[in-house]
């Protein structure tokens, strides 16, 4: 006798779609000077409503930019908006804005959000948002991985995604719930794709509505690359300030006490510390022994706090690097020279170290922004020393610029608050 076939699974991906229209947005963002990691100009995205009552939407730090910028937005069938912005993430790809008061979010229901485990190979995902600007546009494939090699932990997918879908949801083809928001893809590599997983994202979401601080603690820590994949944690440079908490080279991060999930990379490690600066214990092998490492943890800058000063064409902030204490680096370097500027016709160039100004050393804010007003209200020009990373037969080179100082200003709040 011949068995009867079950019956085919049906297929509700036209729903899901469909669904999306309702909660997702497009997001214009301009940027007029932008610190290191972004750049000049309008570029656009996508995001999705997560909380109706507060009318918060989330997206990619990099659609919204970690500058200071002009961000709108637009729910299908609506007119652009002017936003702000709530929370930009100084290690995820992941901002919250704020939609303005002229939209009424409230009627709009929110969607469901997967919080949980990540999905596994194989699971059947759609990624959603407006590739090379065609609007409200799916795609659909699985997910064909997790990966931590490009700095953070993210969801592998062979959905198509492409300038325009970041900030989108990468919705589950099963249950209709967001798992991952789509952030990137390997230029000409159409079936290798990434998002950051809504694990990560639904703590940073959930700290914000109680109130509490979501971001991540600066641990001070450099770590080696796990190039065979052995999915390990191990500290290759610790530069954590006196009387927080000390990890040393060679140590390996097994775990967060109380937190029943095993340390793989550094994404892992700073989501079970988000919200516990004050605890978090966290357990190391140490030649090898285990023990737990107690100590305070501050967190990481908050983004929308970063202040630069911007003088002749040439944006000056804070140096970026994790390792600057390794090369004796502090104070400021170069975010940003503007094309056609004074800063680039002195042969500035992006990513200098400034290691003094006309011969002095300053490394605090508000007495460069001080020394460069006061030239510019004189008519002056500065000689800036710079060093950067040389090509040649010494690890460093210097230069020395001399600049008329014009259009002083500073760039984000004026007074460092968020």
């Amino acid at each position: 006798m011949l068995a009867l076939a079950p019956a085919a699974h049906a297929d509700t991906s036209e729903a899901i779609f469909k669904n999306a229209l309702k909660y997702t947005v497009r997001i214009k963002t301009t940027v007029p000077v932008p610190f290191d990691g972004d750049r000049k100009g309008s570029a656009f995205g996508a995001g999705f409503l997560v909380d109706a009552a507060r009318g918060w939407v989330l997206t990619n730090a990099h659609v919204v930019s970690r500058s200071p910028s002009r961000v709108e937005l637009a729910f299908h069938g609506q007119e652009y908006s002017e936003a702000s912005k709530v929370y930009v993430d100084p290690h995820l790809d992941l901002a919250l804005i704020k939609v303005g008061a002229q939209v009424d979010t409230t009627t709009i229901s929110r969607p469901q959000l997967d919080c949980g485990d990540l999905p596994p190979v194989g699971h059947p995902v759609g990624a959603f948002g407006h590739p090379w600007r065609l609007q409200f546009t799916g795609t659909r494939g699985i997910i064909s991985g997790v990966t931590a090699k490009y700095r953070t932990e993210l969801l592998q997918t062979d959905a198509p995604i492409n300038a325009g879908n970041s900030g989108g949801p990468l919705l589950s083809l099963d249950s209709g719930k967001i798992v991952g928001i789509n952030t990137a893809s390997i230029r000409g590599a159409q079936n290798t794709n990434f998002a950051v997983a809504m694990k990560y994202a639904c703590r940073i979401v959930q700290l914000m509505q109680n109130g509490e601080d979501p971001s991540p603690p600066d641990l001070g820590l450099v770590y080696f690359q796990d190039v065979d994949d052995r999915k390990v944690l191990k500290v290759a440079r610790g530069y954590a300030a006196a009387g927080t908490l000390q990890l040393q080279p060679g140590d390996i991060i097994k775990e967060v006490v109380g937190i029943a999930s095993k340390i793989e990379n550094e994404t892992q490690l700073l989501h079970a510390l988000r919200g516990r600066l004050d605890a978090g214990s966290i357990k190391v092998q140490r030649n090898g022994q285990e023990l737990v490492v107690d100590g305070s943890k501050s967190p990481l800058p908050r983004v929308l706090a970063q202040r630069g000063v911007y003088a002749s064409g040439v944006l000056f902030g804070p140096v970026t690097f994790r390792d600057a204490d390794e090369i004796r680096v502090g104070g400021f370097m170069v975010h940003h020279v503007e094309p056609g500027s004074i800063g680039e016709s002195q042969e500035v160039g992006k990513s200098d170290l400034l290691e003094a100004v006309d011969g002095e050393k300053v490394e605090d804010f508000d007495q460069l922004f001080k020394r460069l007003s006061d030239a510019q209200s004189k008519g002056g020009r500065v000689q800036f020393t710079f060093k950067h990373v040389s090509g040649g037969d010494t690890m460093f080179s210097y230069t020395q610029r001399t600049l008329t100082i014009r259009d002083v200003r500073v760039i984000g709040p004026q007074k460092g608050g968020e």
